[in-house]
């Protein structure tokens, strides 16, 4: 056996695995270089949407939107530059002329899309809404000395929100605060009405509100709000005061409804006396027009016998000395008259004498 024959073998197997290696290795190299460029792309889109992700936060904090129903607070690195509020808002114009930190803030009554300046400005919002106040059962001591328990509301808004977030802050704080102050503006005025004027009087009791309102609102100015309204809503009796009160009120409804049927009853004979006295002007009319057609008819018939009776004088006389008859003599009538009498000159057929 020639032992030689195995070395071409080998030789041929070591020459394929040098060949198999080199495949491999070229077949790895190609993959690396894919492999490197997905990389280099993947870093590329990676580092394109952060680059879209900063411009999109960037752009979303250059501008914000102050809507209809909103006020709002405009800070530059924490310190107040700008407040947006009403169009109609004179109260913020004067609020901000009140206080020395806010002389220079700018009062924007343009409300919409606005810019500001990224990481730099800061916007807060708060509602330019009415919003409502309900203060606490409180009593009261009228100027009778009569005791009431009441409760009140309060419309009121914020009307400069930069000293609103300055010196309150929330909505929670100035209802405590409103709360605060109104008792002793609200109530020492009402405490100087009567009872009837409390209960009855809607003018006198708005009085003493409208009045109240105004100094409150002199003091809320420096909080940056202010009253639209202010009202009492529920007003209770103490139970020791409910009867007294009850015969008060019955008194005074009775006194009422004896004045209604006093002025109705005044009210009647006025009535009663015009129309009696326009029925005896129709009735005297009424005669006065009669009197004058039949005087007028009397006239013409008079005329009439005057014309007629001229003709013929002595039917005339007869006529008249017939009608005089038929005035004066009935069937019991007794005359007693000489016989020549010319009264009875028809009845002795002319000669003086009666006929048999």
């Amino acid at each position: 056996m020639n032992i030689n024959q195995g070395e071409p073998r080998q030789e041929a197997q070591e020459q394929a695995e040098k060949q198999t290696e080199k495949q491999s290795k070229k077949r790895f190299d190609a993959d690396f270089g894919e492999m490197k460029k997905h990389a280099k792309t993947g870093v590329k889109s990676a580092f394109g949407i952060v680059i879209l992700f900063a411009l999109l936060v960037l752009l979303s904090n250059s501008f914000y939107i102050v809507r209809e129903d909103e006020v709002a607070t405009v800070r530059e690195l924490g310190e107040i530059k700008r407040i947006v509020v009403d169009a109609n808002s004179e109260y913020a114009i004067q609020q901000n002329n009140l206080d020395a930190r806010f002389k220079n803030v700018i009062v924007d009554t343009s409300k919409g899309l606005k810019f500001k300046v990224p990481f730099i400005t800061t916007v807060e919002k708060d509602t330019s809404k009415l919003l409502t106040y309900i203060s606490n059962t409180a009593k009261i001591n009228t100027r009778d000395k009569i005791k009431y328990e009441i409760s009140m509301y309060a419309q009121w808004q914020i009307t400069h929100p930069g000293i609103f977030r300055t010196s309150l802050g929330s909505v929670t704080r100035a209802n405590s605060k409103i709360d605060e102050i109104t008792y002793a503006v609200v109530i020492d005025r009402i405490n100087r009405l009567s009872s009837n004027d409390f209960l009855n009087s809607k003018e006198a009791l708005d009085q003493i509100l409208d009045e109240a309102m105004t100094e409150l609102n002199n003091n809320l100015a420096s909080q940056g709000i202010r009253l639209n309204d202010i009202d009492v809503f529920r007003t209770i009796l103490p139970p020791s005061n409910i009867e007294s009160t009850y015969k008060k009120m019955i008194a005074e409804r009775e006194a009422i409804a004896q004045q209604i049927r006093s002025e109705g009853l005044e009210i009647y004979q006025n009535t009663v006396a015009d129309t009696d006295r326009n029925v005896a002007q129709i009735k005297a009319s009424a005669i006065e027009e009669s009197e004058k057609i039949r005087g007028e008819a009397d006239a013409t018939a008079l005329e009439v016998y005057a014309s007629g009776f001229s003709k013929d004088p002595a039917f005339y006389e007869f006529w008249r000395t017939l009608k005089s008859y038929e005035e004066t003599i009935d069937a019991d009538t007794v005359m007693y008259l000489d016989k020549n009498n010319d009264y009875l000159n028809f009845f002795s057929n002319g000669s003086g004498s009666i006929g048999q």
